[in-house]
């Protein structure tokens, strides 16, 4: 049967309306409830105080509450793999970082989600340097003087870390460029870790200095160098550990938001939009400045291909220093 060019118009227009129509639906009816945002740590670390002043700006900006849920353990991983395995909808939003996305995946054989094709990048949100910390009861007030003290103990240096992490990965460069043994106690998220270093528990940390500029302020830690290459706006005379004779050892981090693969277009773009709106308001990048990290934003094929770089870097990173799930 022929078809008059009519009705074949008439039906590719109908077809393209459709499509349109329901993306445009999407994007309006997005979101009509509240909206989680899963911090795979405790609370109290950098990860989840970034979670929370984004949380609030972007309420007001989707018209939904968007909360924050703590689902920690396994180095971030329980948290990430929530987020990997919920549904494509845009309602379970992740806060990551490079341990749970970029390292784990290339330490463990054990992990359950694949961080390259679970997860859609929605974008960057801030970037911040880390900084070596220690019991503030220790007599050392630098790096030198932190490494005489530990050598003159004649034991391995109690070393608070995280399975995997940016900061683990900081411990190994300290321990070959300084030629001190270190005993690693792991930790769920840099809060508990941070407490436990205050009292005593554990001597040295390389932790977010988001997470630890509360503990340094209220005298309970103390800070010996901060591992970046400049120094810190926060801190502004607090050394860099370069220049206190240890220039290969630099550590950061980037934190940004994921949707689950799959999420419709139009929802990814809306929250792309809501996310580069909420980083870009003077308040939020006061607010994250005022807790040592930089406000950083980007589209999704920006954050994307960032991703995609961190995880060939901390692949080779791994590779070098042979970690395994087990260390």
């Amino acid at each position: 049967m022929r078809l008059s060019g009519w009705w074949v118009r008439g039906g590719i227009a109908c077809v393209f309306a459709a499509a349109f129509g329901t993306g445009m639906a999407a994007d309006t009816a997005y979101p009509d409830k509240p909206v989680r945002l899963v911090v795979p740590y405790p609370p109290g670390g950098s990860l989840d105080i970034i979670g929370r002043v984004l949380a609030q700006k972007l309420t007001s900006s989707l018209g939904q509450s968007v909360v924050v849920e703590n689902r920690s353990g396994a180095s971030g991983a329980i948290g990430t793999q929530a987020v990997a395995k919920s549904s494509p909808d845009g309602y379970m939003l992740l806060m990551g970082s490079p341990t749970p996305i970029s390292i784990l995946p290339n330490i463990s054989p054990a992990i359950q989600y694949d961080a390259s094709h679970d997860l859609a990048p929605v974008g960057l949100v801030a970037t911040g340097p880390h900084v070596l910390v220690i019991n503030s009861r220790t007599p050392a007030r630098d790096v030198r003087e932190f490494v005489a003290y530990a050598r003159k103990q004649g034991r391995p240096v109690s070393f608070g870390t995280f399975l995997g992490s940016p900061q683990d990965l900081a411990g190994y460069l300290f321990a070959r460029d300084t030629g001190l043994s270190l005993q690693r106690v792991s930790y769920r998220g840099s809060g508990p870790a941070l407490n436990d270093l205050a009292s005593g528990v554990i001597q040295f940390m390389v932790v977010e200095l988001a997470a630890a500029l509360p503990f340094v302020e209220s005298g309970h830690v103390r800070a010996i160098g901060i591992a970046a290459d400049k120094r810190s706006p926060v801190l502004p005379d607090l050394p860099t550990v370069a220049e206190q004779g240890l220039p290969g050892i630099e550590s950061g981090g980037w934190f940004g938001v994921f949707a689950r693969a799959g999420t419709p277009e139009p929802v990814l773009d809306k929250l792309s939009r809501s996310l580069q709106q909420a980083v870009a308001d003077p308040e939020v990048r006061a607010r994250l400045a005022s807790v040592g990290v930089t406000a950083a934003t980007s589209t999704r094929p920006e954050f994307a291909a960032h991703v995609a770089r961190e995880g060939e870097r901390w692949r080779k990173a791994v590779a070098e220093f042979g970690i395994k799930p087990s260390e």
